[in-house]
């Protein structure tokens, strides 16, 4: 790692180099830093192992190794592709792995793993409580609110393959560029998303003692705010359907009974009626010629 000084942009100068030879001595690539509080993070990777390596810059013309956390969760073929520190935490990722690190005091860091979710990352955006993470052809969105457990929240498919992109986020949006630029919606944390509520839920039972009178016929008495409907009332429009539907019933059972009663009654004939039915018998004696049989 080496260390600039840019405060004449047109001729910057280098100040000091800090080499790291490896936990186990097979050497160390430097695959991403960011500094915080005079102090340098770096994630270091070897054929056999990834390591987080806290290098005192306070003192830049002679960096110094302060810690290091060894055998982080990230293969040792895998190239580690950022790395990034909020507050207290650093967030990295590599080709197979999303990791969460605490260092517990930023003036004398003491780093312990947190945390990792596994994923084919190949950059992240870390938003408050949640990660934007660039994976293969998708947008992985993570919930860290609880850093031990990253869980995936929501994602986005992404018609490219993500080996070299680039990701921020900027008022509503997220913005990942690959082969073009891509445009989401920001994630909204919802009830789903949020830590459980730890205030007490309402009381379902009355404190009032239970009343002995037994149910009236009469209307029911409204039940106080806070206490459940009772089981009587239940009861109550249970009867009043059946009653309904008995009464439906005999009211269906007495008009088909007026009907067949009505086929069954002989209406008594008139004159008129008489003469009519005489007529009829008359024409049917006739043959078609009109002659009598």
């Amino acid at each position: 790692m080496d260390i600039i000084d840019a405060s004449v942009p047109s001729s910057p100068s280098l100040l000091g180099t800090f080499r790291y030879n490896g936990a186990r001595g097979n050497g160390g690539d430097v695959n991403g830093v960011t500094v915080n509080n005079g102090f340098a993070y770096i994630i270091t990777t070897s054929t056999t192992n990834t390591s987080l390596c806290i290098v005192d810059v306070h003192h830049p013309q002679s960096p110094t190794l302060f810690t290091t956390l060894e055998d982080l969760p990230c293969e040792g073929t895998e190239t580690v592709t950022s790395i990034a520190m909020h507050g207290t935490t650093v967030y990295y990722s590599c080709e197979g792995t999303f990791g969460i690190i605490d260092i517990k005091d930023a003036s004398s860091p003491s780093p312990q793993l947190l945390g990792e979710y596994t994923a084919q990352v190949f950059d992240f955006i870390v938003d408050g409580n949640t990660v934007y993470l660039a994976s293969y052809a998708q947008l992985l969105v993570l919930d860290v609110s609880t850093p031990s457990s990253p869980r995936l929240v929501d994602s986005h498919f992404i018609p490219a393959v993500v080996y070299d992109v680039g990701i921020a986020v900027s008022g509503g949006r997220v913005y990942v560029a690959s082969h073009g630029l891509y445009v989401f919606g920001r994630f909204t944390p919802t009830a789903h998303t949020s830590a459980p509520s730890t205030s007490t839920p309402p009381t379902t039972t009355s404190t009032s003692a239970p009343s002995t009178t037994p149910p009236t016929s009469g209307p029911s008495t409204p039940v106080p705010d806070g206490t459940p409907p009772s089981e009587n009332s239940n009861d109550t429009w249970k009867i009043v359907a059946i009653v309904m539907g008995v009464a439906l019933s005999l009211v269906i059972v007495i008009g088909v009974a007026c009907y067949c009663k009505a086929k069954k009654k002989k209406v008594p004939f008139t004159g008129r009626d008489e003469a009519l039915v005489d007529f009829k018998n008359t024409n049917d004696d006739e043959n078609d010629f009109g002659v009598a049989a």
